[in-house]
C-alpha cells in the first residue's frame, strides 16, 4: 500500500503579491477618514473664527461711533479720545464754546466734583471773536487730569457749565482742531434743536 501525501497550499488570495491583508487595509482606511475629519472640522472652525471676528469688529466700530455722539452731547462729561463725532454740524451748532489753548489755573471746588479751569485762549472757534481768556467747569474725573501749562482744545454746550470735549496734548487738539475748522468753513444748514427763540 503506497500513501500519497499531499503539500498544504495557502489560498490563493494569501499568494497575490503586493496586496495588504485586510487588517492592515482597514487601519489605513479608518486613520485616514480620522485625519480627513479633523481637517475638515478645522476648515470649518476656522471660518467661524473669521466670521466672528469680523461680526465683533462691526459691533465695537457702531458702539464707538455712537459712543462719540453721545460723549459729544453728554453735559459734564469729558472726552478728548472719541475723534470726529457722526453729526459735526450739529455738535457745533449746540457748542456755546469751543477754544483751543492754555490752562493757566485749576481751581479745585469743594462743593461739587468739578474743577475751574482757567484758559488763556490761542484759538476760537466759537464765538469767532472770542474773549482772551475763558473759565468753565470740568468734571473732576476727567483724563488726563487738568493742570497748568496743558495745551487744550475744549468744547462747552449750550446751558451747560462744564466742558463736554477736553482734548489735551499736540496729537488729540489737532484731531478735532481737523474736524472743526473742516466743518466751520462748511454752509451752514443745520441749528440746535434746543435752541429758543429770544
Amino acid at each position: 500500500m503506497s500513501l500519497v501525501v499531499h503539500a498544504f497550499r495557502p489560498p490563493a488570495a494569501c499568494l497575490i503579491p503586493g496586496r495588504p491583508s485586510r487588517p492592515g487595509r482597514a487601519l489605513r482606511v479608518a486613520l485616514g477618514s480620522l485625519a480627513g475629519a479633523a481637517a475638515f472640522s478645522l476648515v470649518v472652525g476656522f471660518g467661524w473664527f473669521v466670521v466672528r471676528s469680523e461680526g465683533s469688529d462691526t459691533a465695537m466700530t457702531a458702539g464707538r461711533d455712537h459712543g462719540a455722539e453721545k460723549a459729544a452731547d453728554a453735559p459734564g462729561r469729558a472726552s478728548g479720545d472719541d475723534g470726529r463725532p457722526a453729526d459735526p454740524e450739529r455738535v457745533l451748532a449746540c457748542s456755546q464754546l469751543v477754544v483751543e489753548g492754555t490752562v493757566t489755573q485749576v481751581e479745585p471746588r469743594k462743593s461739587s466734583s468739578a474743577n475751574r479751569i482757567t484758559l488763556s485762549v490761542i484759538r476760537s472757534f466759537k464765538p469767532a471773536q472770542g474773549p482772551a481768556e475763558v473759565s468753565f467747569l470740568l468734571d473732576a474725573g476727567a483724563q488726563p487730569a487738568p493742570r497748568r501749562g496743558q495745551h487744550v482744545l475744549v468744547r462747552v454746550a449750550q446751558g451747560q457749565p462744564s466742558a463736554s470735549l477736553w482734548a489735551v496734548g499736540s496729537t488729540r487738539v489737532a484731531v478735532n482742531r481737523t474736524w472743526i475748522t473742516e466743518t466751520l468753513h462748511e454752509p451752514r444748514r443745520t441749528t440746535c434743536p434746543f435752541d429758543h427763540p429770544s
